[in-house]
């Protein structure tokens, strides 16, 4: 018998095959993250909103579901029973002690997962998972919600009243602050304020002219308020009347003249 070796066509085929496979089967599938609160606290009959939040890498499809449990509270199973479906746009309620009790409340457009449960009673408290699926990021983990039902005084003090108070609070300390400094502001002596003169002039300290008596202390120090006009320069003039051209001959000098020239 003669044996056949094949071909080298099929040779290659047969490892392009194989070299895909394994790509493929090595390949991570992507990972969907879910979040929800770690805690939530929910009043005796009113309705509990447990929030799901998912961020994926892939378009919202048709495909997409969401799917979510509870575990009630001491119970020794792990996985819990299943409560709510999603999918397709339709709501599956799957639990008969929630019902007629729990309703879609998201949106997987705006990768919101949330449900809604009416009348929440004592029974409810337990531990809510929620498990979003967006093919093909298919390999997510559930998060889980801690879900506790109490009485109107037990709940936490984050209620509007207690928000509503602090901010009321907080403007009224901005006033107070600001009253206390335009006081002070008020109170304390202004540094820019005009003070006058200190000093006497020096047209006081010029000699006086013959004949006439010497202006006194006070009228030298006189001055002007900031808003009289800027004083000019003061001009001194020494006149010579002898009409003699000869260098050494005597020259009969008379009084300084001192022209105050002022400006408008």
């Amino acid at each position: 018998m003669e044996l056949r070796f094949p071909s080298t066509s099929h040779y290659s085929v047969l490892v392009c095959c194989f070299s895909l496979c394994a790509i493929v089967g090595t390949y991570p599938a992507a990972a969907i993250e879910v979040y929800t609160s770690s805690e939530l606290f929910v009043e005796n009959g009113t309705t509990g909103t447990l929030k799901c939040w998912f961020k994926s890498t892939e378009v919202i499809s048709s495909q997409a579901s969401v799917s979510w449990s509870f575990i009630p509270e001491g119970s020794p199973d792990a996985t819990g029973v299943a409560i709510f479906y999603y999918s397709g746009g339709k709501a599956f309620p799957d639990s008969p002690q929630f019902k007629p009790r729990v309703e879609w409340a998201g949106d997987l457009n705006k990768k919101d997962a949330s449900i809604r449960v009416t009348q929440m009673q004592f029974l409810d408290n337990g531990t809510y998972s929620c498990d979003v699926k967006n093919p093909p990021d298919i390999s997510g983990k559930p998060s889980l919600t801690k879900l506790r039902v109490v009485m109107k005084e037990a709940l936490p003090q984050t209620s509007p009243a207690v928000i509503v108070g602090a901010v009321i609070g907080a403007i009224i300390g901005v006033i107070i602050i600001a009253f206390v400094a335009y006081l002070l502001i008020r109170l304390l002596p202004s540094n820019h304020d005009y003070e006058g003169c200190t000093s006497i002039e020096s047209v006081s300290t010029q000699p006086a002219r013959p004949g006439k008596k010497a202006e006194s202390s006070t009228e030298g120090s006189r001055c002007s308020s900031p808003s009289a006009p800027v004083q000019g320069p003061v001009i001194y003039a020494q006149l010579d009347h002898s009409g003699s051209k000869t260098q050494n001959s005597f020259h009969k000098m008379e009084p300084v003249v001192y022209a105050d020239i002022r400006k408008n």
